[in-house]
């Protein structure tokens, strides 16, 4: 599995996620018409490192952004309080066996809203260095 796949894998099978969201996680768009509670999450960026006596990038990192959609400034989160709970300080096997081998940490979160749809949404950036 790469990142993307492992991180679905994780939230979808964390209680508390799928407790509010089912599997209604997807990559980068929330399908239309959507249904709420739900996940979109996307790649941002993607970082390496290097160690002395390497030449070629050791450790990726990349940046993942996790949006809580949801109808309502407290649903949404209540959402970002599980997906927090699933994701930061995560260390392991991402996504169980055959995820990627990493330990996550949370950057920084925002409140937003949808002026479209008056939809609630709490975005949240992870490293997930591997």
């Amino acid at each position: 599995m790469n990142v993307e796949e492992s991180l679905y894998a994780e939230l979808a099978a964390h209680a508390g996620v799928a407790a509010l969201v089912s599997t209604r996680i997807y990559p980068e768009e929330l399908p239309q018409p959507a249904t709420l509670p739900a996940i979109t999450y996307s790649l941002s960026s993607t970082a390496t490192e290097h160690t002395q006596r390497e030449t070629a990038s050791t450790i990726v990192i990349p940046d993942i952004q996790v949006q809580c959609w949801a109808e309502t400034y407290s649903g949404a989160k209540a959402l970002a309080t599980q997906v927090k709970a699933a994701l930061d300080g995560f260390v392991g096997q991402l996504g169980g066996a055959g995820g990627v081998n990493c330990w996550i940490t949370m950057i920084d979160a925002l409140d937003l809203g949808d002026e479209e749809t008056s939809w609630r949404r709490e975005i949240i950036q992870f490293e997930i260095w591997h």
